[in-house]
């Protein structure tokens, strides 16, 4: 297929891809970013990292390591959002000095995914695949499949960018493996779609399509899902009276906002869009791979 060919066929084609999962907060950083969130971001950026700053000092005083160690995470993931990307580097690793010293596991696993999309933001792409690795040996440890996933969405992106498409397709296959374990329908679906996006850049068209089918049999399965559940929800408002106790509970549950299910990767992600990267592999030249997408790296859950 010439070059106008295959960009003509790519254009179409190109999967919606899961972004870095990078800020895998814990339980006691998720409730402080509740109950902070809403004064937290009608400041300014450096009030910000002033109210950081202050925190880490004052639990450095009283040597409380742990609570030191969630606020230099913190502040990291604020330096990372306002691309100040070395600044975040030196916070996670103090970060991760902190967890190993008390070794904190879960903590260890957070600093090592965060320095990874540091580094890669930096564009050190080794120490990236290094950190991710880490992480990866520490969530096996651990059995946290969910973080398992995420960090093998990490390294196939990764060696996608780098246009190494070997290990690229034995990542998101290790991923789509796992996806199909946590019954995550998203992640199985994004898998199969970069995992299609690989093959067909790599001209094994018959491999490409069998992962698209796949795909769409994915998404045409949580599309039948989402009606049976809207068929339900709406019969259960036409078959309640008004002034029952399931009517009434019914409005409760439209004045109340609704809460998400499960964190999927890409809700997690804001967009950060990368650019074509040459394919050269066994040899072959003219192919250009289509634009490797990474949805930024901003995620917290």
């Amino acid at each position: 297929m010439n070059q106008v060919g295959i960009n003509a066929v790519n254009e179409p084609l190109k999967p919606p891809k899961d972004g870095d999962i990078q800020f895998i907060g814990g339980e006691k950083e998720k409730a402080q970013n509740g109950a902070m969130n809403a004064g937290e971001n009608s400041k300014s950026f450096g009030e910000q990292v002033k109210h950081y700053e202050r925190k880490i000092r004052a639990y450095n005083k009283s040597k409380d390591k742990a609570n030191e160690g969630e606020a230099l995470s913190s502040l990291g993931i604020l330096y990372y959002k306002a691309s100040k990307f070395f600044d975040a580097r030196s916070c996670h690793e103090k970060h991760l000095n902190i967890a190993k010293s008390l070794q904190n596991k879960r903590a260890e696993k957070r600093a090592y995914c965060n320095l990874g999309c540091t580094y890669r933001r930096i564009g050190d792409l080794d120490r990236a695949v290094e950190c991710y690795e880490e992480g990866l040996r520490l969530v096996k440890e651990l059995n946290d499949k969910l973080g398992e996933a995420k960090l093998l969405n990490n390294l196939g992106n990764i060696f996608e960018q780098r246009n190494d498409f070997d290990q690229a397709v034995y990542y998101h296959q290790r991923r789509l493996h796992v996806a199909k374990e946590l019954k995550d329908l998203d992640g199985e679906s994004k898998a199969c779609a970069s995992l299609g996006n690989i093959y067909h850049l790599l001209g094994n068209l018959r491999e490409s399509i069998n992962y698209y089918e796949k795909l769409v049999a994915c998404l045409k399965y949580k599309l039948a899902v989402q009606e049976r559940k809207a068929k339900s929800e709406s019969g259960a408002e036409t078959g309640s009276s008004p002034g029952s106790s399931s009517s009434i509970t019914q409005e409760k549950s439209k004045k109340s906002p609704a809460k998400c299910g499960d964190d999927r990767d890409e809700r997690l992600s804001n967009s950060s869009r990368g650019s074509e990267k040459s394919v050269k592999s066994n040899g072959s030249s003219g192919r250009k791979a289509s634009s490797v997408h990474w949805k930024g790296d901003s995620s917290v859950e």
